[in-house]
């Protein structure tokens, strides 16, 4: 501020208070403080000259003035450095700097090119700001004012960004309130509009069922305990949990597949799905999920670049601590793995197969019944916003189909963990080994279509859901043109699983699928059957067929057939040649 504009503000601070006006009023409305009113004032009346500007500061002078090269070189030498997570070390960023800065031999070895003000081209500090850097003191970490004010400010953002150039992305300053708000319009989002899904690595362990071997824990006592991952998704609007899906894998990770298909399972349950979704990397914008939002339609919203996550992480926090106290007393949820010592050596113990996982963790169906409590607890309970209000997400999320979109037909085989290609046995069966649900255990899966038989070794991509292969069965298509069919011709929209079906939640086993086998494998005797016969004139054959098709139904009534006495086929006319290929199927 210039003399004469201070000279202003003293006497219209002055005015106003010769007007009336308190004293703290005056200088509020001005913008300056009341000491720093009262000084200027004062020295005016005791007639300072040079009253109405600062004062010299007191005090010695530096004992160095940096130049901006020196400066620079000083900051970079920060950022190498690596004293934490987002910071490095002043003190030694400043004394290596000066350490290769002094000396002959130094400049020697860099030659005789230097940089400007003759600052050697190899180091960056002249000699005598080295000296003063290196001089001693009470301690080395007593840096120069200078030299330290040279390298403040670089904490945080700027470290972690020199570090890895992708961090930072989702950093940035935070506007309250925003992620409930339309990014275009900045208007408030509709409940059911748009959710936020995420990944979440519960610290609890749970002891799940073991049917392989190779695990110390598993071998002795039938079960083990492991850690997995819940994939969880909220409302933007409502903080509703629309759904969650838990992968338990051996290497602990999700894949696009467990995206899609948790998603799916939600949206179908909910019967409708969102208009757009905010998501992170990975995974969670893979090819495969990225075709299954499009399939959807449902736009996706890149989380990567912006703190739109800050919706579901809040949630989780309010989730870990209400699960804490539902989850059973062998249950612990700690913010990272490890911090409970009890519980960690809990789990060195339970691992190298010296105690039972049951009497050390929760079971899974524990941990899941917790989670459900911890949701409903939630769902019910007001949440409380400064900027919008109070709100029960489940009165909240009430109607909320009315704003998101319908779900397009086909969307199932986008969102089948399980696509593989193989061609059809001569019997209309196809396998498939894939990973089961529990650990990623390996099993294979056989499928037989009804209808198969018309394509014995056609080329198909068989698509299910381990999950419920059982229950659901598997979508088989052709994987491209074969004979007069067309590529993407489905065979079967849900053909049934034959084989046993691994079930090891509970109870431990495998689902019996030979009930299932023997009605489609009788099924498909009959249709080609029935095809057969229609076109044999011969009649022997045809007869026989009819009577082995007859013992069969009078054996699952529970009668003896009669024989029936042979005799010649009759001669068939046009119109009943017509009739039998339409009931074979073969014409409209």
């Amino acid at each position: 501020m210039k003399p004469e504009e201070r000279i202003e503000l003293l006497a219209s601070i002055a005015r106003e208070i010769a007007a009336g006006r308190s004293e703290k009023a005056a200088c509020r409305a001005a913008g300056c403080t009341v000491e720093w009113y009262r000084e200027r004032a004062g020295r005016r009346g005791a007639g300072d000259a040079a009253w109405p500007g600062d004062r010299p500061r007191e005090g010695r002078p530096p004992l160095v003035e940096l130049l901006p090269e020196e400066v620079h070189a000083l900051r970079r030498r920060y950022l190498q450095s690596n004293r934490g997570r987002d910071a490095g070390s002043m003190t030694m960023a400043a004394r290596t700097l000066a350490m290769e800065s002094r000396g002959s031999s130094k400049d020697r070895e860099c030659g005789s090119a230097e940089g400007g003000a003759g600052i050697p081209a190899c180091a960056g500090l002249r000699p005598e700001t080295a000296e003063a850097i290196l001089a001693p003191r009470a301690s080395k970490h007593q840096l120069l004012t200078p030299v330290r004010r040279a390298m403040r400010g670089l904490e945080g953002a700027v470290t972690a960004r020199y570090r890895d150039p992708r961090a930072g992305q989702s950093d940035g300053i935070y506007v309250p309130g925003w992620l409930r708000r339309d990014e275009e319009t900045g208007r408030m989002l509709l409940p059911g509009e748009r959710q936020v899904w995420d990944d979440a690595s519960p610290n609890v362990a749970v002891a799940v069922p073991w049917a392989g071997r190779g695990d110390p824990c598993g071998d002795r006592w039938g079960w083990r305990a492991a850690r997995y991952q819940l994939l969880c998704g909220i409302d933007c609007a409502t903080d509703m949990f629309v759904g969650y899906g838990y992968v338990m894998r051996t290497s602990d990770g999700y894949r696009a597949c467990d995206v899609a298909g948790v998603m799916h399972d939600t949206w179908r349950l909910q019967g409708f799905a969102p208009k757009q979704v905010v998501v992170e990397g990975g995974s969670w914008q893979s090819a495969k999920s990225l075709a299954f939002y499009k399939a959807a339609g449902v736009r996706v919203i890149d989380a990567k670049g912006r703190p739109n996550q800050k919706l579901i992480e809040g949630y989780f926090n309010k989730l870990w601590t209400a699960m804490s106290i539902y989850l059973p007393g062998r249950g612990q949820i700690g913010r990272y793995r490890g911090e409970m010592r009890r519980e960690a050596l809990a789990w060195e113990s339970v691992r190298s197969g010296a105690r039972d996982p049951r009497a050390c963790f929760p079971t899974l169906e524990e941990f899941l019944d917790a989670l459900r409590q911890a949701v409903d607890y939630l769902q019910r309970e007001t949440v409380e916003s400064r900027v919008y209000g109070h709100w029960v997400p489940r009165e909240a999320y009430a109607g909320a189909e009315a704003n998101g979109q319908p779900l397009p037909a086909g969307l199932d085989a986008y969102a089948l963990p399980v696509a593989a290609e193989r061609r059809v046995l001569r019997d209309g069966m196809v396998a498939v080994s894939a990973e089961t649900p529990f650990e990623g255990l390996r099993h294979t899966y056989a499928f037989a279509s009804r209808e198969g038989w018309r394509y014995g070794g056609a080329p198909v991509i068989v698509r299910f859901d381990p999950r419920t292969a059982a229950e659901r069965g598997a979508r088989i298509e052709l994987a491209r043109a074969w004979k007069d069919f067309a590529a993407g011709t489905v065979i079967d929209a849900a053909a049934p699983c034959i084989s046993p079906v691994p079930d090891f939640i509970a109870p431990m086993g495998f689902a019996d699928r030979r009930r299932a086998a023997g009605a489609v494998k009788r099924g498909s005797l009959a249709a080609v059957r029935t095809v057969v016969a229609a076109y044999d004139g011969r009649g022997e054959i045809a007869m026989r067929q009819r009577r082995d098709d007859g013992a069969v139904s009078a054996a699952l009534r529970g009668a003896t057939p009669a024989e029936p006495k042979r005799r010649r086929a009759p001669e068939r006319s046009e119109a009943e040649w017509a009739e039998l290929e339409a009931q074979a199927g073969l014409i409209a």
